[in-house]
């Protein structure tokens, strides 16, 4: 068997495992799409989470301050009630009235706290639904991912070992270069030699198209070393029906 049948064997086993592969990857990429946006739910969780840990922070801070202002005008109208002169009455009565208005700063700004606690708490609950739905279409996801991956993998075990043993067939420097190929072109790594014209010996690439020369043609119906397509830099090989066609043009 000549090296380019060798690399042939190895580039369609890595074809059809290609394609067994593509099944998966289709399930598999669904599946990241659900783990993004669940992982997109827990994020807006932990930001209202932790908004809501800060509001009712302020929202303590509001009662302490509030709580503590009410106690100070409780104090000063005790002495509104002792004061002896018109002076110091009206002394009093100013503080009392700048900390009315103090508490009644406060008390709003209380409210606002509370009303955004409330939004925060619906918004929480909401997205807890969200995410239950979300959880359940990851997990549905995830199985339909795992179904497709057990439904190649004795198929793509079998093709894996089939490609193993090909590889080892072929020189190292051979399947280096055809890996590095594939790692960076995973489609028309190889290409069939097609004919064109067989009288003028003209025949051209499968991927690209391009005329190929004719030293290149007859080293490859002669089964000789490995070739490329000069434009494309494919892999070529030749069915045999154009290579037993094409010998008796040949002689």
């Amino acid at each position: 068997m000549s090296i380019t049948a060798k690399l042939l064997r190895v580039y369609q086993a890595d074809r059809q495992i290609r394609g067994l592969k593509g099944r998966v990857q289709a399930a598999e990429r669904f599946l990241k799409q659900r783990e993004k946006a669940l992982a997109d739910l827990d994020a807006k969780r932990d930001s209202l989470s932790g908004q809501a840990r800060h509001l009712k922070a302020a929202a303590h801070n509001d009662e302490t301050e509030i709580a503590g202002i009410e106690e100070r005008i409780d104090k000063l109208r005790e002495q509104l009630n002792a004061a002896t002169t018109n002076k110091q009455y009206t002394a009093l009565l100013t503080e009392v009235n700048t900390f009315k208005a103090d508490k009644a700063a406060a008390e709003e700004r209380a409210l606002e706290t509370m009303t955004r606690m409330e939004e925060i708490t619906a918004s929480l609950e909401a997205l807890q639904d969200e995410r239950a739905e979300m959880v359940k279409l990851r997990d549905l996801a995830r199985a339909e991912r795992d179904a497709r991956m057990a439904e190649i993998q004795e198929r793509l075990t079998e093709l894996e070992a089939e490609r193993a043993v090909a590889a080892e067939d072929l020189p190292p420097d051979v399947l280096a270069e055809y890996e590095s190929e594939v790692e960076f072109r995973d489609e028309d790594v190889m290409a069939s030699i097609q004919e064109m014209d067989r009288k003028r010996l003209e025949y051209c690439c499968g991927a690209c198209q391009v005329l190929l020369p004719v030293d290149v043609v007859s080293s490859a119906i002669n089964g000789g070393s490995i070739n490329r397509c000069p434009s494309c830099r494919a892999f070529l090989y030749i069915e045999q029906a154009t290579r037993d066609a094409a010998v008796p043009t040949k002689r």
